[in-house]
């Protein structure tokens, strides 16, 4: 278990210049730093036992969930909702941003570059002096499981835009573009929630953690990763369906041409002969068959037809003349 101290009773100090909060229980002191200094990031680390490097590199922004333990002491990482995300957002490190969280027998320390609604929840909750260090973890779990509501819900409310805009005439042509936007932020849901809830079973099975603390969380995450994963799946059929719809669309453009080009063609097949005769009784040659007959022109006019109608004969047999049956 994580260890246990003895203190009667809670206060809270802070320290402006290192931004420093401590909150003292009855069995351990939580401190939260709010974007540290290196000197004081070493310090730190000497205080609480860690590995320098370890905790100069706890604000590194490409930090998944994850937990790394040292004895009886835990490096855990979690990831918030960024505040301040840009509608464009669409990458872990953009949509999210990170906190770490250092566990000792003695004190749990909460470090993060920004000011954090979700912090500044668990400080006005964790206000009785007697609670475990194990609740005040479990509500840091909590916050970051409600913070995925109204992004995903906003998620939900944009996909059914995009899949309203699929099956009417004023679609977008930003569709694919929204979409695969859509795609790629709800991937990054994915991405933390998954992580999130597996940090959250091997803190609770290496620290010995109680399970019934940290079961409104899982719940929470499990319904977000739930609802994160169902509009992935989604926008995934929805981006599918539209380019089956557009390569539609395309195959019945070039049937057309292709039916325009086949009419062309036996046209073209026609008269092409008709031509070549014509061309040749166009000559200026004084000495032509027909050329002095006074039938020549009606048998000329005669050959002419029965070469149509050879042809007419040759292209039915052939099967040109059928129309192409369409697949469906």
């Amino acid at each position: 278990m994580i260890g246990n101290g003895i203190v009667t009773h809670a206060k809270s100090c802070s320290d402006v210049n290192m931004n420093r909060t401590e909150v003292q229980f009855e069995t351990f002191k939580w401190i939260d730093l709010l974007d540290p200094s290196a000197e004081s990031l070493t310090s730190l680390a000497e205080e609480l036992h860690f590995p320098s490097k370890v905790v100069q590199n706890c604000l590194d922004s490409d930090y998944l969930p994850h937990i790394e333990t040292y004895g009886d002491r835990y490096f855990v990482i979690l990831r918030l909702m960024e505040p301040k995300s840009k509608m464009t957002a669409d990458s872990v490190q953009e949509l999210t941003t990170k906190i770490a969280l250092f566990l000792t027998p003695e004190c749990v320390v909460s470090i993060h570059r920004m000011k954090l609604r979700e912090v500044e929840n668990v400080k006005e909750i964790a206000k009785d002096p007697k609670i475990s260090k194990q609740r005040l973890i479990s509500y840091f779990f909590e916050q970051v499981a409600r913070g995925f509501d109204q992004p995903l819900t906003d998620l939900e409310h944009l996909m059914h835009s995009i899949e309203e805009k699929m099956f009417t005439k004023s679609k977008s042509r930003n569709f694919l573009q929204e979409g695969f936007y859509l795609k790629r932020k709800s991937s990054a849901f994915k991405k933390v929630l998954r992580l999130t809830l597996d940090l959250m079973s091997k803190l609770i099975m290496k620290a010995e953690c109680s399970i019934e603390l940290f079961q409104e969380s899982r719940d929470r995450l499990e319904r977000s990763l739930f609802y994160a994963e169902d509009v992935h799946e989604n926008i995934q059929s929805l981006l599918n369906l539209h380019l089956s719809v557009e390569s539609q669309k395309i195959n019945d453009a070039s049937f057309r041409t292709n039916e325009i080009m086949r009419v062309l063609t036996v046209l073209t097949i026609f008269f092409l002969p008709l031509n070549f005769i014509a061309g040749v009784f166009g000559m200026n040659f004084r000495e032509m068959p027909l050329l002095e007959s006074s039938k020549g022109f009606w048998e000329s006019l005669l050959l002419m037809f029965l070469i149509s109608v050879g042809l007419g004969v040759y292209l039915w047999r052939q099967g040109w003349l059928d129309k192409p049956e369409i697949k469906t």
